[in-house]
């Protein structure tokens, strides 16, 4: 059957649902050959899948989908394509056996039987392992990499077995995360990553091939060679003035409301050299002993105690209860203890999202333009304490950094503001 600029083969299964092999001509590659793409349709709605073979027009035979005798491969080919429709019926059989058969499960069915050489499989297994190491933020951040990585290879048509990615390749998927990497906003052109945030992602992915290095998945670093894209270096961190943060705080918000525990969840944060997110969830009441806030990070484990003055307690006393337990969280954050770290950083994280865009809100009644986020607290007190001339270590040590070079680093980018002020103080 022809139709209009592709030609497609198809076999007819229950439920209208078809599967084809066509050459799609949108996707024609600069070296004038064109790919072949599995597609299934339902309904009039189709889903492609990548054969990975891509073959000059004259070589393909529409009629018997086949490749055409004349290509040089033509049987290696026709075996590649015969095995891939083989698969795709027995994983269709199975799902129609268990009356799960449409689409959408097909297609998410052929994506995760994925060839395990392919670049897809090796990202879902060094996930996994991530995973089983309780490396949950690295977890996390990887399966965003994981999407843009397939939407890479679908759109693009670029080769998936683990053995054909090189340096060339990389530089590739860098220049499409800074082109159309971003996120899709509705009824809008999607948007490219910032450099800093390709330089992340690929960070990560580099860390899963330093990682089949290491398990003996793969012999060479694909990365050696490739020109990454230099880091911004304007990285100025979003803080509040005294003026907003008090702003934020005289705000009259209803009692009880989202705004109002998202508020005092800032507000304590930012009195306690800017707590993160995932230690203020987990506080409890055995955390306040003998009026001292003492805890250990979440993120690094070390140990932070805080003498708590009028503006904490005044935060605590709206949550205290008769019948708390000394184990009962102070926060009405989570709403479960949880034993598996893993399932606790989840939980924090969700919270984290919903907290952020209450935030926003609560910065547009205040009248505050920017784009704030819970951890804009912990900026904000930082640049404080450096406005009013606490010292170096001192803002160390509140904010649990390890090291007094990483909160030089960590105040770089208020350096400028701090140096306009003495200067003003001495010319004045």
């Amino acid at each position: 059957m022809s139709t209009g600029t592709n030609t497609i083969i198809l076999l007819t299964l229950p439920m209208s649902l078809t599967i084809g092999l066509t050459q799609l001509k949108r996707k024609k590659r600069k070296d004038g050959t064109i790919p072949i793409y599995i597609r299934i349709t339902e309904n009039r709605k189709s889903r492609y899948k990548s054969t990975g073979i891509s073959i000059a027009k004259k070589h393909w035979n529409p009629k018997k989908k086949k490749v055409r005798k004349s290509h040089r491969n033509c049987t290696t080919l026709n075996n590649k394509l015969d095995r891939e429709l083989v698969e795709i019926k027995k994983i269709k059989h199975e799902l129609d056996k268990n009356e799960n058969l449409s689409l959408d499960t097909l297609k998410q069915a052929i994506s995760d039987n994925s060839d395990p050489r392919s670049v897809q499989h090796q990202a879902k297994e060094y996930r996994q392992h991530l995973d089983s190491v309780d490396r949950y933020w690295e977890y996390r951040h990887f399966k965003v990499v994981m999407n843009n990585m397939d939407r890479f290879i679908e759109e693009r048509d670029k080769p998936d077995a683990l053995d054909q990615i090189d340096s060339e390749w990389i530089e590739d998927f860098q220049d499409f995360l800074l082109e159309e990497g971003g996120p899709k906003k509705k009824d809008q052109p999607r948007k490219g990553n910032s450099p800093n945030t390709v330089r992340k992602k690929l960070q990560r992915l580099k860390g899963m091939f330093d990682w089949l290095i290491k398990t003996k998945n793969l012999e060479n670093d694909p990365f050696t060679g490739v020109d990454r894209v230099e880091k911004q270096r304007t990285n100025t961190k979003t803080k509040l003035t005294f003026e907003q943060i008090k702003a934020i705080k005289e705000l009259d918000l209803e009692e009880g409301s989202d705004m109002w525990h998202v508020r005092n969840y800032f507000m304590y944060s930012f009195y306690n050299a800017g707590i993160r997110f995932g230690d203020l969830c987990a506080l409890t009441w055995d955390n306040l002993i003998d009026g001292r806030l003492s805890y250990s990070m979440l993120k690094t484990g070390k140990k932070k105690s805080i003498k708590q003055l009028e503006p904490m307690k005044e935060i605590l006393d709206l949550y205290r209860k008769e019948d708390a337990g000394t184990d009962d969280y102070i926060f009405p954050i989570l709403e479960k203890k949880y034993s598996d770290p893993m399932k606790l950083r989840k939980a924090i994280g969700s919270n984290n999202a919903q907290v952020n865009t209450i935030l926003k809100d609560i910065a547009s009644e205040a009248d505050i333009e920017a784009n704030i986020s819970f951890h804009v607290s912990r900026h904000s007190f930082a640049h404080f304490a450096l406005k009013k001339g606490m010292d170096l270590y001192s803002i160390s040590k509140a904010l649990g950094h390890s090291d007094l070079k990483i909160t030089e680093q960590y105040l770089k980018s208020f350096d400028e503001e701090k140096l306009d002020s003495d200067m003003e103080e001495i010319f004045n």
